[in-house]
């Protein structure tokens, strides 16, 4: 069952504001996942968010690539001031760009969506290394939330975390 958009709790506009910038993380970067401390500034805010595309399972991590499958993740949102230093950061954890290595992601823009409807524009990394991919399991959507199947990486995800949204 869907609900009604307007149905859904709504954000406190300073929290949407249209001037942050939104970094798309579906595995070890999200909250409570091993990779949460390595974020080098707290977020503005972190919500529970999806978008499209394919999750593999590579043992230790997760690898997105483009695809069709709702995939199950967070924004988080910093302010524009902040998002080169977080860029940086995230670049050397996901070895994007660095001198001498070859990318095992790439940092590309996508569509994510806001549990209430909102899409962003948000950057995410994708998985850069393609020759590799055949060997991962596919992440099949298994979890659902409101009628619809998501991917969700590890096995044992919990999403929505957002306590808003509980009760939905």
């Amino acid at each position: 069952m869907h609900r009604d958009p307007s149905s859904l709790p709504k954000f406190p506009s300073s929290e949407l504001a249209d001037d942050l910038q939104h970094i798309f993380v579906y595995g070890t970067l999200k909250r409570g996942e091993c990779r949460e401390r390595c974020w080098p500034k707290p977020a503005h805010s972190v919500r529970s968010a999806w978008t499209l595309g394919a999750l593999f399972d590579t043992g230790p991590y997760p690898a997105f690539l483009p695809g069709n499958d709702r995939v199950a993740g967070e924004i988080w949102s910093y302010p524009p001031a902040d998002i080169d230093r977080i860029r940086t950061a995230l670049d050397i954890i996901e070895v994007t760009n660095q001198p001498g290595e070859q990318n095992l992601y790439d940092r590309l823009s996508i569509t994510a969506y806001l549990l209430n409807g909102q899409a962003l524009c948000a950057e995410v990394y994708i998985y850069a290394l393609l020759e590799d991919v055949p060997k991962f399991a596919r992440v099949q959507p298994w979890l659902t939330w409101c009628g619809s199947n998501y991917a969700a990486w590890p096995a044992n995800a919990t999403w929505p975390i957002d306590s808003k949204f509980d009760a939905l």
